[in-house]
């Protein structure tokens, strides 16, 4: 089974109408309650919002992405307004294409962002890498092509490269928040969140599947 997420957590418990305060959209109504795993990556004007182990969960296209790829989204920039003491986690996985990402921002500051896909590479690579990340990285070397590529004992002849280890980092970012038994018992993903429907104001993107990042950001 491929995994497909686009999720927002912050590391306190929020009020639901304070976090649907934090994007653009013109209007926007209670639909249905469904589990996580059902709605990791909702439909274009959906977003689904609930509780976990004292944080808050947020499943929603598009936006995710825009907050790991850029510096100032109007998005990010409301997150760290009204929550400037959170520590705020965006998340990214598309393992059709092995698009993957994630970004931090703590005490209203993006500490650290990552992002890829298979055709492209690493695209995003700003900030300090935090400690969830070390045990990934140290498998990890520079190639002669000046590419980071991973060496596993399981296959000590095969190298990863940076795309296929995508979904392992995300998950190493996931227990940051979330325990061992939270996400590999599936207790998280069994959790349910309330969706709600929305119309976006105008101009702001409102399509369906993630963008294709083509733009890399400058390195630490």
């Amino acid at each position: 089974m491929g995994w497909k997420l686009s999720a927002i957590i912050i590391d306190t418990v929020e009020d639901t109408e304070k976090v649907l305060s934090c994007f653009n959209f013109s209007d926007f109504e209670y639909y249905q309650t469904e589990a996580l795993e059902i709605v990791m990556l909702p439909k274009a004007n959906e977003i689904y919002i609930g509780t976990y182990n004292k944080k808050t969960i947020i499943c929603v296209d598009v936006f995710p992405q825009e907050i790991i790829e850029s510096r100032n989204s109007e998005l990010e920039n409301n997150l760290i307004t009204l929550f400037p003491n959170s520590e705020i986690c965006c998340l990214i996985l598309h393992s059709g294409v092995n698009l993957w990402g994630y970004s931090l921002i703590k005490n209203g500051e993006k500490i650290r962002a990552r992002a890829g896909w298979s055709n492209v590479g690493t695209t995003v690579e700003s900030g300090v890498p935090i400690k969830e990340e070390l045990e990934l990285l140290s498998k990890s070397r520079i190639n002669d092509s000046g590419k980071r590529e991973y060496w596993f004992e399981e296959n000590p002849g095969n190298p990863f490269q940076e795309d296929q280890v995508g979904e392992n980092f995300v998950f190493k970012i996931l227990e940051r928040y979330f325990t061992d038994e939270d996400i590999y018992d599936d207790l998280l993903f069994e959790t349910d969140l309330k969706g709600y429907k929305f119309t976006l104001k105008s101009g702001l993107q409102s399509e369906s599947d993630h963008t294709i990042p083509t733009v890399v950001a400058e390195k630490p």
